[in-house]
């Protein structure tokens, strides 16, 4: 996710923070002090509400940590790599490096999220429940534990409500993919009670905010519409996969290509190479090595009266800056990387030498023709 920065690494897993988790930090610690314990602990001290605040949320937050390590621990002896976890405005995210292959992987990496969320609040309970008998319950220590006790039994439930991509979502999937046999047709089911629950949400925001409940209602209408687009995406990103599935990029790479030298002008470049051969990207090459790339990008960096004088050397995108994909490497992982860096090609090597491009445009046609081929859609995964 991009803004993240490495926080601490714990059990061989990068923590990250995403610049959003500050702005989320700011608001929660606002409306516990404004809020929850202004309205419930009257008697207590601004000094005291605020530091309740900022501890209060610092330890949620690690309650949301716990809830997706616990994910990536049980991921990882599943035998799925855990990349890293990152914290943002909506919480957390586990980042696997490949899917789960088997319903019962699925459901055991999914369901065991709740399952820590409602042992933190059961913990966080009875703590709260020894300090209500102490009289200690309005202190800010028994009121910042009966908080987390809340939050993190109301994480357990959201979280099981069961639509992709949420916890109970990928219950749901593991528990139709175990019974149909169908990965996609599984997806799609759980998908669209994850549309459905995140149209719900959206409902009850613009109700609320109609009552009068503006900020209550706004957050609602804000994960309604992030839960509706990770549904879509999440089932679009899996039929591509089903579709490619075992495509090589090398069986896709453009070979047939001009390369150009370093010491010519941008003039020559675009009238002699782009133009003449209806090529939007060309690498630049010396003695079979691959130099850098010149794309349109690059050339619109420059002014159009300047490329007369400027060399592809010095307008090109150097080798070192650029992402490139082994001729190994599946079709789908291609594909991420373009939309992760946001460029429409990748130079394609073999052994460590340059051989071609692979574009997005050619990815997106072949799933095409390959989904028109398979009339009622690709197959899914057993």
């Amino acid at each position: 996710m991009g803004g993240s920065y490495r926080l601490l690494r714990l059990f061989g897993i990068d923590i990250l923070v995403h610049w959003s988790w500050l702005a989320i930090f700011v608001l929660l610690t606002w409306w516990l002090s404004q809020g929850f314990f202004n309205d419930e602990y009257e008697d207590w001290t601004t000094g005291q509400r605020w530091a309740a605040a900022v501890v209060a949320a610092l330890a949620f937050f690690a309650s949301i940590l716990l809830h997706e390590l616990a994910h990536s621990l049980v991921a990882r002896r599943e035998g799925l790599p855990v990349k890293s976890i990152t914290l943002f405005i909506f919480g957390g995210v586990s980042a696997l490096g490949a899917e789960p292959e088997t319903p019962g992987q699925e459901f055991r990496v999914a369901i065991v999220g709740p399952l820590v969320s409602f042992i933190l609040a059961a913990i966080f309970g009875a703590v709260a429940f020894v300090a209500f008998l102490s009289d200690a319950g309005d202190s800010p220590p028994g009121a910042i534990v009966l908080y987390l006790a809340i939050i993190n039994a109301a994480v357990g439930v959201f979280n099981l409500l069961p639509g992709y991509p949420l916890d109970g979502g990928r219950v749901l999937r593991a528990v139709l993919w175990a019974v149909g046999r169908n990965l996609l047709m599984a997806t799609r089911w759980a998908s669209w009670v994850g549309t459905f629950i995140a149209f719900l949400l959206i409902a009850i925001g613009v109700i609320s905010i109609l009552m009068g409940n503006f900020v209550g209602g706004a957050w609602f209408i804000v994960i309604g519409w992030f839960l509706r687009n990770v549904a879509d995406a999440s089932y679009q990103q899996l039929r591509f996969r089903s579709t490619l599935g075992g495509t090589k990029v090398g069986d896709l790479a453009n070979r047939s290509f001009s390369a150009a030298p370093p010491d010519i002008s941008l003039d020559t470049l675009v009238d002699e190479y782009m133009l003449a051969n209806s090529q939007r990207c060309v690498p630049v090459v010396v003695a079979a090595e691959l130099l850098g790339l010149v794309t349109m990008a690059d050339l619109k960096r420059v002014p159009r009266k300047d490329w007369g004088t400027t060399s592809v050397f010095g307008a090109m995108t150097p080798r070192e800056k650029l992402h490139q994909v082994d001729v190994r490497e599946d079709v789908p992982r291609a594909l991420e990387v373009m939309t992760r860096e946001n460029v429409n090609q990748l130079p394609v090597t073999e052994f460590g030498r340059f051989i071609g491009f692979v574009s997005r445009g050619d990815v997106l046609r072949l799933m095409e023709i390959r989904s028109e081929l398979r009339g009622a859609g690709p197959e899914g995964r057993s």
